[in-house]
């Protein structure tokens, strides 16, 4: 499980460009993993692109993460599935896909983390730590919460909301080590270039903190 620099597809990012590409350029901007995240397609649709986006993230040594269907998840051999609160829940996941798959999960508040540390999953999604274009209504909890879930999580921390490249500082130095990156790497027309400059970004910030024995 690799999620430091982790990707997620949204519809409106992908309005007159070609999908693969546009990922194989992420990924080549260094994009560790990338969650397969769509509202607006069938499941057949869903599935072929998913076998593509399978073979793409092997050639790059990158993890495969479906959200929210964990029956395309396992059959296309990804390496995990994201569940929210609304979708089906993590023990009922973990009955369909047992240990082939690792299970993220995601929770908006600190009450909501303290719960999550005993259901059956292996990173929990945390967040909306900015005030986010991807999705319409969500929650702001911020950043000293997420330097609070960063300390009393059992489970590694995927931060996720709002972050751009010139936020990554902040969040990495709030403990953060996973970032979910969706309008920080998409919305840039040069996408390479804004997941190189997010790597960059992150690498820099833990070069800081070695120097100061704070890592």
């Amino acid at each position: 499980m690799n999620l430091t620099i982790y990707l997620i597809t949204d519809d409106k990012y992908f309005k007159g460009r070609e999908f693969l590409p546009t990922v194989e350029e992420a990924l080549k901007g260094g994009v560790t993993a990338v969650q397969y995240r769509f509202k607006n397609k069938n499941t057949k649709e869903m599935y072929e692109e998913l076998l593509k986006l399978r073979e793409l993230t092997k050639k790059y040594g990158a993890d495969l993460v479906v959200n929210d269907r964990a029956d395309l998840a396992l059959a296309v051999e990804a390496d995990g599935v994201h569940v929210g609160k609304e979708d089906l829940p993590p023990e009922a996941v973990r009955k369909v896909v047992g240990d082939k798959l690792y299970i993220g999960y995601t929770a908006n508040s600190l009450e909501e983390l303290r719960k999550a540390q005993n259901l059956p999953v292996d990173y929990i999604g945390f967040g909306s730590i900015y005030p986010t274009t991807t999705k319409e209504s969500y929650e702001l909890v911020g950043v000293e919460a997420l330097r609070e879930a960063v300390r009393i999580s059992e489970k590694p921390i995927v931060c996720i909301g709002g972050i751009m490249p010139y936020r990554v500082e902040e969040v990495v130095k709030a403990g953060c080590r996973n970032l979910a990156i969706s309008a920080g790497i998409l919305g840039f027309e040069d996408v390479k270039k804004a997941a190189e400059e997010i790597q960059r970004a992150y690498k820099n910030t833990l070069k800081q903190l070695m120097l100061l024995g704070r890592i």
